[in-house]
């Protein structure tokens, strides 16, 4: 097994998950990520969620990395996530990401400049979501 090149970290702020990636990546950091992000997920998904992905100190990585981006993607999709805010500050990442986004068919997608305008725009969604399920 090959040694992990990037990091990242995750935090839960109530049906928001909040993802942090780190430097450049290699499959196995992706493998690993993916794995948490599942793991997380479970944990709230019994109702709509949210994902902010805060990719301000990410940059990019191997082009294996994609296809485990992919598949959480669709995974995410069909385990109740409703919105997706991306942060980041370069166009060669939103044109990553928004390929990516492509395996969403329940997902809205927003791109943002800083973390704090994400997060207001992702619980304005989920509580107007949310308002009309009632």
């Amino acid at each position: 097994m090959r040694i992990e090149h990037g990091s990242f970290e995750f935090e839960l702020r109530g049906q928001i998950l909040i993802m942090r990636p780190e430097g450049a990546w290699n499959v196995e950091t992706a493998i690993r990520c993916c794995k948490e992000y599942k793991a997380l997920a479970e944990s709230i998904n019994h109702s709509p969620w949210a994902c902010a992905v805060n990719l301000l100190s990410w940059e990019l990585g191997t082009p294996d990395i994609w296809l485990e981006i992919d598949n959480v993607n669709a995974w995410a999709d069909k385990h109740n996530e409703k919105f997706e805010a991306v942060i980041c500050s370069t166009s060669v990442q939103t044109a990553m990401l928004e390929k990516t986004y492509e395996q969403f068919t329940n997902v809205q997608t927003k791109f943002f400049d800083t973390e704090t305008e994400s997060l207001e725009w992702l619980n304005a969604k989920l509580l107007a979501y949310t308002d009309e399920l009632s």
